[in-house]
This record gives structure tokens, sequence and C-alpha cells, in this order.
């Protein structure tokens, strides 16, 4: 077999063990070089259109250069999917619960009530145990919000616990609507937050909801302010406003933390699914690649 023949049999990962083993080229001398690449560039193009980071993808693309499948479209986009696949995390759903308090935080206006109930009745209708549920409003902000979940919970027959209440009773999972991010609505939180650990054993658990419509330094500013929580896990909501992922994806692939579902409308329940790595792609690409 000739050198070229074993080339093209490179797999994704023997190229990314070759670039780590040649390193990057960085800044200005990437740039430069790619306008001499023409496939590398369409590539580029590609993907920056779609609105991914420029200087990342660069980078990326950089490290082929002088390797026959450089020359290869197919490869190269495969290529930057299998990167952006290894930075994505997303969270395998937990089947069985037991005296757990999932509190779902997040800015104002972005479904969290609605992803409450998609929670509530997920864990109560729909999963190989039929957990003992019950929903709580934490939202003094949002007119009507209590409303919304006393509909929810009638519709569903989960019961809308009080505070004072679940304390005399135990659920398997307790889900916890909030109010949004600002200063009072945290430090309010952060009051309740404590009232659970000093009065129960419940295992608290911390969820952000994002926006796919947000832009990336929102996402940044509400991880921040959310961040001294310990969250758990990102929730996505509002993936059927838009079809423009860049910013969700430039956000995630720089954050470890994993996606744990996927909110895609406001039926409830049918419009929540585990966060998948494909699925997260194939939004974001909006085509087969």
């Amino acid at each position: 077999m000739s050198k070229n023949e074993e080339e093209k049999l490179l797999t994704v990962d023997d190229i990314r063990a070759l670039r780590e083993e040649i390193g990057l080229i960085h800044g200005s001398l990437a740039r430069e070089v790619l306008e001499y690449t023409p496939l590398i560039k369409k590539v580029l193009k590609r993907f920056t259109d779609k609105g991914l980071d420029r200087v990342w993808t660069e980078k990326l693309l950089a490290s082929l250069l002088g390797w026959t499948f450089e020359e290869d479209e197919e490869i190269l986009v495969a290529y930057v999917l299998e990167e952006l696949d290894s930075l994505l995390n997303v969270e395998e759903e937990r089947k069985k619960l037991s005296k757990t308090i999932r509190i779902i935080v997040g800015a104002t206006g972005i479904g969290k009530t609605s992803l409450v109930g998609k929670l509530a009745a997920r864990y109560r209708y729909f999963l190989e145990k039929e957990h003992k549920v019950g929903l709580i409003n934490f939202d003094r902000e949002k007119v009507g919000a209590k409303e919304q979940l006393e509909n929810y919970a009638d519709a569903m027959e989960i019961p809308l616990v009080a505070l004072v209440e679940f304390l005399e009773d135990e659920y398997d999972v307790l889900f916890i609507d909030t109010a949004g991010s600002a200063g009072s609505n945290v430090e309010d939180l952060n009051n309740l937050v404590s009232l659970i650990k000093s009065n129960t054993d419940y295992n608290l658990e911390f969820s952000l909801a994002l926006s796919a419509t947000a832009k990336k330094s929102d996402l940044e500013q509400i991880n921040k302010t959310f961040e001294h929580l310990n969250i758990k896990n990102f929730i996505l909501t509002k993936l059927d406003e838009t079809t423009d992922l860049s910013d969700m994806m430039n956000f995630l692939i720089n954050e470890k933390k994993p996606v744990a579902y996927i909110s895609t409308g406001q039926r409830i329940p049918e419009d929540l699914q585990v966060a998948t790595k494909e699925y997260i792609l194939n939004q974001f690409m909006q085509e087969n690649c």
C-alpha cells in the first residue's frame, strides 16, 4: 500500500492524535496559510457561516495542513463535527429518583414554568418508575406564575405543594419553579436553599434553563449569576423559536456542564426530550453532514 493510500485510511481519532503531535498553528500564520488552501477555506466558511467561532475553527483546520486528507472535504467536515462532539457534554437521564428536589433557575421569560410542568409529567407518568411528584412555586415576580403552575398541576393530577407542606410528607422528586435572575430574586433563592438544607434531608439539584434564542454574552452572564449554586446541568429551551444555534454552540463547547434536556415547544410533556449530542449538532448544522 502506498503512503498516500495509508493516509487516506486515517480515522478521525488518528487525525486528532496527529494534531496533538504537530500542535496548532496560531493567529495570523494560520489565517495566512488558510488563504492558500481552497478546500480548507471552503470548510472554514461552511462552519463560520453557521456562526461557529472563527478563531477556534481556524486553529482546528490549520492543524491539518500538510496532510493529504486536507483535500478530502468529507473528512474535514467529519473532523470538525467530531471535535464539536468531543467538547459537548450531555447527561443521561436518571429514571429512578428518591427524596430529590430539582430547582429550575434561569432568566425571566424563557419557559421555566412550562419546563417544570414537562419534567413533573415525565417523572410521574412516563418513566419505568411512577414517581411521587410534587410542584412548588417560588416565582413571586411573574404575574400569573402560580396560576399557571396550578393549571398544570390540576391537569396532570400532581399536587402543588406549599413550602411548609413538603416538610411533613415524603416525595420522590419535587420540582421548584423560580423567578428570574434579578438580585433580589437570587437572594430569595439563596434563603430558600438554606431553609431546605437546614430542615430536610432531600438531595438538592439545580438545573439552569437556557434559551436557544439568547446571545452568547447573555448565556455567559446568566451562567455566572447562578454558578454559586453548583449547577448540575443545563436545560435548553425555545429550540422551536430559532434556527440559529451558533451562540448556544459556542457557549456549550466552552462549558464543562452537561445538557440534560431539550425543550422544543409548548406541549406538555411531548415537547421535552433527553439531550443527545447528535440532536444538538444536527440542529446547529440544519443539514446532513
